[in-house]
């Protein structure tokens, strides 16, 4: 039999296999670039480090909880106007009495949901018959806005969200 006669089969297995591995560090360079491109965006419903919430959680979570039971808080604010002075306005009702709260201080965070890069903030002590108004709020992108707050009434504290439109 002549060579000219056997025929040869070619593998590709060694192909694919160096193919995948080649896309596989391609892919793992793109991960990385995409993350250092993008850095993580702390979330600030607590309003403190992430390291501080984590360890004080429970006790967090506790507040809260007898927070609720003794306070509501209503928002009269629903919507901001883009490039103008807004205010936004929040009460507290003390479940207990069924009155407004007059003693209370607020910190408010007017924040993006997907940046802190837009984070104003504010702090009120003295409502204006229980009424609580921040004044020059300052809204330069239309869109949804989170207000976070931190309410504390005689020791006791709470954390809130509430969403507002800008348009």
């Amino acid at each position: 039999m002549s060579k000219s006669n056997v025929k040869t089969e070619k593998n590709y297995w060694p192909h694919s296999i160096i193919a995948g591995i080649v896309f596989i560090v391609i892919a793992c360079i793109a991960t990385i670039k995409v993350a250092l491109d993008n850095p993580v965006q702390m979330d600030s419903f607590y309003l403190d480090r992430y390291q501080n919430v984590d360890r004080n959680y429970n006790q967090l979570q506790k507040a809260q909880k007898e927070f609720e039971k003794n306070f509501s808080l209503s928002y009269q604010t629903k919507k901001f106007n883009m490039n103008q002075p807004n205010s936004f306005s929040m009460s507290i009702q003390d479940l207990n009495k069924n009155t407004l709260v007059e003693n209370a201080e607020v910190k408010l965070v007017v924040s993006r949901p997907e940046t802190n890069e837009f984070n104003q903030e504010f702090i009120l002590k003295n409502p204006k018959n229980g009424v609580f108004e921040f004044h020059d709020i300052k809204i330069n992108k239309p869109g949804r806005w989170q207000i976070l707050t931190l309410v504390t009434i005689n020791g006791l504290q709470a954390y809130n969200k509430h969403e507002v439109f800008a348009n």
